[in-house]
């Protein structure tokens, strides 16, 4: 049987405690409240002065969307590839309704010239935005979501903003501004 190397095990959960934490856009403070830990105790796993107990472990693997294996493995290159392509995945998914917009666009040129076709491009905003927060609520954090969302607000505004034409229609901004402040409390909601 091989022998267990205590320090290796402490080095890699340390290191990889740190990693997963700070991809999770956790601070120190943050995790160990969640924990109901000090966050010396954190900052002590951190540095590879100590280990939690198992039960601990496996509550600090499910705060941070990994396992427990992930926490001890000696590599996280596997997650940083997940990671990369889950970001190529959102980016493509919004390059993919600009690449539609820049088609459309090309279509009313051709058969329509002198309308407003450039509007297509300012309403591929809000689309972005949707597929944005589409992609953000399964795979990322709250701060990208409420990101995506206050896009949407912003950029929905500013369509209707310039697609109407009324002298008073800029009052829209208001509406804009109260969305976004509601969102922005939704966003200080605890789980």
């Amino acid at each position: 049987m091989p022998e267990v190397n205590i320090n290796k095990i402490r080095e890699n959960f340390a290191r990889n405690l740190a990693f997963y934490r700070k991809a999770s856009g956790k601070t120190q403070l943050e995790l160990a409240n969640e924990l109901n830990y000090s966050d010396k105790s954190v900052s002590k796993w951190e540095r590879g002065e100590g280990l939690p107990d198992l039960e601990v472990t496996a509550q600090i693997a499910e705060l941070l969307g990994v396992n427990v294996s992930d926490l001890i493995a000696d590599k996280v290159k596997r997650r940083i590839l997940i990671t990369r392509n889950k970001a190529l995945i959102t980016f493509l998914s919004v390059g993919l309704v600009w690449l539609v917009a820049a088609i459309l666009f090309f279509i009313f040129q051709l058969f329509l010239p002198d309308s407003c076709s450039w509007l297509i491009f300012l309403y591929a905003l809000p689309v972005s935005s949707i597929v944005a927060i589409v992609f953000c609520s399964i795979w990322w954090k709250r701060l990208h979501v409420l990101i995506s969302v206050s896009a949407l607000i912003w950029s929905s505004a500013l369509c209707v903003c310039l697609s109407v034409n009324h002298q008073k229609i800029f009052l829209i901004f208001i509406i804009a501004a109260i969305l976004e402040l509601l969102s922005l409390l939704a966003f200080f909601i605890k789980k």
